[in-house]
């Protein structure tokens, strides 16, 4: 007796062109997620180093104002108490020196002096350092140039003075800092407090201010 034979059912058509495109889109979707993600991670290193770069440049600048307030103090502490121009250097504190109208410049005549990036030995040596034309005078090899402006925080052009005399609109208010907070007033001498404000122009045309108060 025969058994009659039945055929194998044909497979579907068309199923394997549909899986392949499913697997293509997977492939399509999971290759742009890698790209977007190198993209990011590339963006990330980049604005890591560009703040590096900001606070080294930063850091110069700090470190030369310093620099010249050290030596200038020691050698004729008379001359902090006027204006010095030339050196990045205000007697008063009485005015803002970032623009109220441009939060990315100097105030118009705030007296800012560029930083030079070349001397010997390092740190550089204060000198005076009259503003240069153009910031690419002064830009470090990562193209950062940057400037300062040291403001003394006393009212006038004068001798610091604890002592005020309003009556005969004598002496100079001060904001004076003790050499040793932890002793009472009349035990440790008075200094005087310097606010440091830094403008940092960097790559991709950014603009940076940085501020350090010393005394």
């Amino acid at each position: 007796m025969h058994t009659p034979r039945t055929s194998a059912p044909r497979c579907q058509q068309g199923l394997v062109l549909f899986i392949a495109l499913i697997v293509l889109v997977i492939m399509t979707l999971a290759g742009i997620a890698m790209v977007r993600s190198i993209t990011t991670s590339t963006q990330v290193a980049n604005n890591l180093s560009l703040r590096q770069g900001t606070t080294a440049a930063a850091d110069v600048a700090l470190e030369t104002a310093r620099q010249w307030l050290i030596n200038i103090s020691r050698a004729t502490p008379a001359t902090l108490n006027a204006d010095s121009t030339d050196n990045g250097y205000s007697a008063t504190n009485t005015t803002n020196p970032i623009s109220t109208t441009d939060s990315t410049q100097w105030r118009a005549g705030s007296g800012w002096v560029w930083v030079a990036n070349s001397c010997t030995p390092k740190p550089c040596t204060p000198a005076p350092m009259p503003q240069a034309t153009s910031a690419a005078a002064v830009a470090n090899a990562n193209g950062f140039s940057t400037a300062y402006l040291i403001q003394r925080s006393c009212s006038n052009n004068a001798a610091p003075s604890p002592v005020i005399d309003t009556t005969a609109a004598i002496g100079n208010p001060c904001n004076l800092v003790q050499n040793d907070p932890t002793q009472p007033k009349i035990k440790t001498p008075l200094t005087v407090n310097y606010l440091i404000t830094v403008r940092i122009q960097g790559p991709k045309n950014t603009v940076s201010f940085y501020q350090a108060s010393i005394n």
